[in-house]
């Protein structure tokens, strides 16, 4: 399908949804009165503006577990959003005084650009909300996922405390090009997986996605985890600390790898923190990847710290500043409350990442419903980064997108084979605006580092892996 088709048929699929309300809707009546009706109803009251004709179910956290026939699946705790539109500044600031005359402490908020964004907490109840300027859209999210509070998430580690020397902050890609039947080393294989890992000064890491089934060969986990030791400096039997796991979205290329390490090594891994949005079943089916990567955290890892990022959402863990600056609730219609689209994809949520003074920005799979969100949103001020991660291995052209980046370097988890000679449309893109030299393709024998240095430039670094093709091995 070419992408002209691909934007047409997003559009339309857009203009649908708005029309009928058909994704995400509970409690659709109609409004009472022109404002319409308040239904977060265990929620502060917004004054003003125009509520939406129903809630939004932004999905669960940790707690969707894996059905057996022993344990049914238990009822998930999902965060509805209610919301708002024609709002203004000064209504946001009236709700923010109504919180705090209502018990509430404002434990996080921020702007980015002429986006607003703040957290209240009363007890155990948390209310998430942001406001647009140019849109006058205001969406209140009363937030019952998290394992740990917004103002505690982050952390930063006194360096002189640390064993040796502190490390050189890294951000690696990991994934590599698979070799199958459907793919021998004679034609185009692919990746259609992502993996990211980011080193920390103090030896943590942050991992960002977690791969494809197919990369995950018993050979290839076992390679990538030497990597950890490798880069970490820690020896063979030392535990791995990460510091933290973010997904991006619910398919299995960006967590199947991932969810396979974690049942190999979860004995030697210290996990941290776990960050990710995924939607609720009953707007888009979650995948099994999801619902088993999920199983095996909550499982092994009971007291982790677990946030379910919103859009705005900004924290520092040790070395890296990390803002949310898209997630799925950005795109919800406001007046209905409804999903305008059907993939996953469109939910990919997007991650900032400062680290030594230089920019990355992490795109997940983002297709035509992010790059428009984030245009209407935020300027070039926000968006120029100086590295990318090329969206949906490069088979989506975000053509208006890309020009507004206007990155330096290039990560493509994609194959540099299929990319350059197909060609594929988003490579011919991006190659308007960066040399070829400075995209980086995954290698099935070489990792690619960047590393910002002190003068402003980044190093970019080779280190060698032996990974293999896939065995046929399950997640198992």
């Amino acid at each position: 399908m070419t992408s002209v088709m691909q934007k047409i048929i997003s559009i339309l699929l857009t203009i649908i949804s708005v029309i009928n309300g058909s994704f995400g809707v509970v409690n659709a009546s109609a409004p009472d009165d022109a404002q319409g009706a308040w239904l977060l109803t265990d929620v502060v009251p917004f004054d003003g503006g125009y509520y939406s004709s129903a809630l939004f179910n932004t999905g669960t956290g940790l707690d969707q577990e894996m059905p057996t026939i022993a344990q049914p699946e238990p009822d998930p705790t999902y965060s509805y959003m209610q919301l708002v539109r024609g709002t203004t500044l000064a209504d946001v600031e009236g709700y923010c005084e109504k919180l705090r005359n209502a018990g509430y402490d404002a434990v996080f908020e921020n702007q980015i650009e002429n986006n607003y964004y703040y957290a209240y907490e009363n007890g155990d109840r948390l209310i998430y909300f942001f406001y647009n300027d140019a849109s006058g859209e205001t969406r209140i999210i009363d937030d019952c996922c998290n394992t740990a509070a917004l103002n505690e998430f982050s952390y930063t580690t006194d360096l002189s405390q640390i064993d040796g020397e502190p490390l050189q902050p890294t951000v690696y890609q990991f994934s590599y090009p698979y070799k199958d039947t459907a793919h021998p080393d004679t034609e185009l294989y692919a990746d259609n997986g992502m993996l990211y890992v980011i080193l920390l000064s103090d030896g943590k890491v942050i991992l960002i996605d977690g791969g494809s089934k197919k990369q995950g060969s018993e050979q290839n986990i076992e390679e990538f985890w030497k990597f950890l030791h490798t880069i970490t400096g820690k020896k063979k039997n030392e535990k791995i600390d990460i510091a933290m796991w973010y997904g991006t979205h619910i398919h299995g290329d960006h967590n199947a790898f991932f969810y396979k390490l974690l049942r190999r090594h979860y004995k030697k891994i210290n996990l941290e923190r776990v960050m990710f949005n995924f939607q609720a079943d009953e707007v888009i089916p979650t995948s099994a990847y999801g619902k088993r990567l999920r199983h095996i955290i909550t499982n092994h890892y009971p007291d982790v710290q677990y946030i379910k990022d919103r859009s705005g959402y900004a924290f520092q863990l040790q070395d890296a500043l990390c803002e949310v600056i898209y997630t799925q609730e950005d795109f919800v219609d406001a007046e209905t409350a409804s999903w305008v689209a059907t993939n996953p994809n469109d939910a990919s949520s997007v991650l900032r990442i400062t680290l030594g003074g230089k920019t990355f920005l992490f795109l997940g799979d983002s297709y035509y419903i992010v790059e428009d969100r984030l245009l209407q949103k935020y300027t070039a001020e926000t968006l120029h980064v100086d590295v990318l991660q090329a969206a949906h291995h490069l088979y989506n052209d975000l053509t208006q997108l890309y020009p507004v980046i206007q990155p330096t370097y290039v990560m493509c988890p994609q194959s540099g084979l299929r990319a350059k000679t197909q060609p594929m449309a988003a490579y011919l893109t991006l190659r308007e605006i960066v040399p070829a030299e400075n995209f980086f393709f995954p290698n099935e024998n070489i990792v690619y580092g960047f590393t910002p240095q002190s003068d402003g430039t980044i190093t970019i670094s080779e280190l060698a892996v032996d990974c293999g093709p896939y065995d046929g091995s399950t997640l198992n």
